[in-house]
């Protein structure tokens, strides 16, 4: 059993608060993470955390923030393509790493400093694509949906080859009715998550592409 009992109060500053935030939450992830087992962990009382974290939200978002700081963030440079791709890229191995920090990014626009400098590479490359600020704001969001849904959906296990249940499952189904699905069961057996998220970018880089050419003819 947990001791929630503060050990021996020391001070500590607002960075070292975090850093232990982000190592309990990377643990044990949201459900059992706390301010008061923060606390306790750091040897402080709850009201401490709270007086450089207004409230739990504003530290999770901080938590995710600080995430961000912890892989490396791309350069601009000359492609619009290959900078979406490297953003995609720093947000999937950031799913890798944290896999039970991840999911906070869905819950902020932006979660602070280290995240409004990727938002930046992407935004710049939809302008740069042509694209008008309507869009490059909306394909822009659209773009970290598509990212951070596939790198979800990855550390969750869906973006894996499908086991021997799953196979006995979709070759039982109607041969008729579902005559796709079963054709792409070796497919599915052989999925490499890796190619299948090359081959998304392609698609979404391409789309926008397109949809650029069209605005602009």
């Amino acid at each position: 059993m947990t001791d929630l009992r503060p050990k021996t109060r020391r001070r500590l500053d607002k960075q070292a608060i975090l850093e232990a935030a982000f190592e309990l939450f990377a643990e044990e992830g949201e459900s059992g993470f706390s301010i008061r087992k923060l606390a306790a962990s750091v040897g402080v009382d709850p009201m401490t955390v709270l007086h450089h974290f207004r409230s739990k939200d504003e530290l999770l978002r901080a938590i995710a923030d600080h995430a961000v700081r912890g892989v490396e963030i791309p350069r601009a440079t000359e492609s619009w393509q290959n900078d979406l791709k490297a953003v995609a890229n720093t947000f999937r191995s950031l799913a890798h790493r944290y896999p039970r920090v991840f999911h906070l990014h869905f819950r902020y626009h932006a979660t602070g400093p280290a995240d409004h400098v990727a938002s930046e590479i992407v935004y710049c490359a939809m302008r740069r694509a042509g694209l008008p600020d309507d869009r490059a704001a909306g394909l822009g969001l659209a773009f970290y949906a598509f990212v951070l849904g596939f790198a979800l959906a990855e550390a969750e296990g869906l973006l894996r080859p499908i086991n021997d249940a799953d196979e006995a499952e979709l070759d039982a189904l109607d041969a008729d009715a579902y005559k796709s699905t079963r054709a792409l069961i070796p497919a599915l057996k052989g999925l490499d998550p890796d190619l299948a998220f090359s081959a998304s970018m392609d698609a979404f880089i391409a789309g926008v592409a397109n949809f650029s050419d069209r605005t602009s003819s």
